[in-house]
C-alpha cells in the first residue's frame, strides 16, 4: 500500500519507482488487482493519473489484510466479517462433544486471538461488541453460537480473573480499550515505529500529547485515541530519573495530572520556568 498527495510530480516519481522495481525484481504490477482510492480530487487529474499509471479506481470501503478501511466512523455492517469469522469458528466445531472445560479453553486461545487483531486496530461499535459477546457466552454455556437461553452466570462476572471467583475471559470491551490505550503508550513512551514517527510529525506535529486538541478535522481512529488519554494518564506512574525525558508542565506526573491541567496555564506564565 503506498500512501501519496494526489500531486503530479510525486505520482510520476512514484511511477519511475515501480518501474525500477519491476527492471530489478521481475515483478511486474497487476493492474486489474490493483486500485487507486481518491480524496477530493478533481476528475481531469484523475484522468491524467489513469493514463500514467493504468490503474483503475476502487471505491471506499474496502479490505486491507481483513480489516475494512472506512473513511467515517466504524459500524455495524463494517464489522460483519468479523463476527462471521467468530461464528464461523463456533459452529465448525463439534461442540456437542467437548465438555464446558474443553470449550472454555477454546475460547480463551482460539475465539480471543480473532480478536486482537481488530480490537488493536479500532475501537469496535458497542453493538459489535455485544453481538460478540453473544456468541461467545452462547457458546461457552450451550456449546453453540445462537442459543436463545440465557447464561449460568452473568457474563460480567465470568470475565474476571480466576482469583477472584471468574473463569479468566477477559472482557471484549475492556480489552479493546486497552489495545487503544497501547497505541497512545507508544507515542508517550516514543517507540521506534514508522507509525509512531508519523503521528509525531503529522498529527501531534511535535506537541505534547497529552494537551493536544481534539480536532473536528482529525480521523476518527485518532480521535479514539486521544479520548482514551484520562484512562491511560491514570494508569501510569512516572519515573522522573534526571527529568530529561519528563515535561514539568505537560507530562501528567503530578498524581496523574498535568500542571497546567490542573492549575491553568498562568501559572506556568507566573513561574516564569520554561
Amino acid at each position: 500500500m503506498i500512501f501519496s498527495k494526489a500531486e503530479w510530480g510525486s505520482l510520476v516519481f512514484i511511477n519511475k519507482a515501480l518501474v525500477c522495481f519491476s527492471e530489478a525484481s521481475g515483478l511486474v504490477l497487476n493492474s486489474a488487482k490493483s486500485h487507486i482510492f481518491y480524496g477530493n480530487v478533481a476528475q481531469p487529474l484523475k484522468r491524467r493519473i489513469f493514463d500514467l499509471l493504468q490503474v483503475k479506481e476502487g471505491i471506499i470501503p474496502v479490505r486491507y489484510l481483513g480489516i475494512p478501511l472506512v473513511a467515517t466512523k466504524l459500524g455495524l455492517k463494517d464489522c460483519q466479517a468479523f463476527m462471521e469469522i467468530i461464528l464461523r469458528k463456533v459452529n465448525a466445531w463439534t461442540s456437542n462433544y467437548l465438555s464446558f472445560g474443553g470449550r472454555l479453553q477454546l475460547l480463551l486461545s482460539t475465539l480471543f486471538s480473532i480478536q486482537v487483531f481488530w480490537c488493536r486496530t479500532f475501537i469496535l461499535p458497542v453493538s459489535v461488541v455485544n453481538k460478540c459477546e453473544s456468541i461467545l457466552r452462547s457458546f461457552l454455556w450451550f456449546g453453540v453460537g445462537d442459543a436463545k437461553k440465557a447464561g449460568k452466570v452473568a457474563w460480567s462476572k465470568v470475565c474476571h480473573p480466576k482469583d477472584e471467583r471468574g473463569l479468566g475471559i477477559k472482557s471484549l470491551r475492556e480489552w479493546n480499550k486497552a489495545a487503544i490505550m497501547q497505541l497512545g503508550w507508544d507515542i508517550v513512551a516514543r517507540k521506534d515505529t514508522l507509525w509512531v514517527r508519523w503521528c509525531m510529525q503529522v498529527l501531534l506535529k511535535n506537541k505534547c500529547f497529552w494537551e493536544t486538541k481534539i480536532s473536528a478535522a482529525s480521523s476518527w481512529s485518532w480521535r479514539s485515541v486521544l479520548r482514551l488519554r484520562e484512562c491511560l494518564a491514570s494508569k501510569l506512574v512516572f519515573n522522573i530519573g534526571d527529568g530529561r525525558n519528563t515535561s514539568l508542565w505537560l507530562d501528567p506526573w503530578f498524581y496523574g495530572q498535568s500542571l497546567i491541567s490542573r492549575f491553568g496555564g498562568r501559572v506556568v506564565y507566573d513561574a516564569g520556568i520554561p
